[in-house]
């Protein structure tokens, strides 16, 4: 198998999660969970953070404290523990958390 492939099927796989939480709380641009650095303002406009944070992007260990706290936010809107949002920088158990997060509802759940 080519290396692109498997390229390929790693970036779907850590996409598909964003793009589920995107279409479950009814998003109108969900499809760009799939196209690189747009996803991006995805993330920021699903956490309601402003896409200026994105600028710490480029700061070292800074970074993972941004990555935390717009993934808790997210958490926080799909009426999840906020907590799961600390586990999205380590990486196999970010694909886990990303999965729970865009399948799991909770009863009583909005999105």
């Amino acid at each position: 198998m080519d290396n692109w492939i498997i390229d390929l099927i790693v970036y779907i796989t850590f996409s598909l999660p964003l793009f589920i939480i995107a279409k479950k709380s009814e998003h109108e641009y969900a499809w760009v969970a799939f196209i690189p650095l747009f996803d991006f303002w995805l993330i920021c406009d699903m956490a309601d953070v402003n896409i200026l944070l994105g600028l710490l992007y480029f700061f070292p260990y800074v970074n993972l404290l941004v990555h935390m706290y717009i993934w808790s936010r997210i958490a926080e809107n799909t009426n999840k523990s906020p907590l799961w949002g600390i586990l999205m920088p380590v990486p196999v158990v970010s694909l886990i958390v990303g999965f729970y997060l865009a399948l799991y509802e909770p009863s009583g759940g909005r999105y």
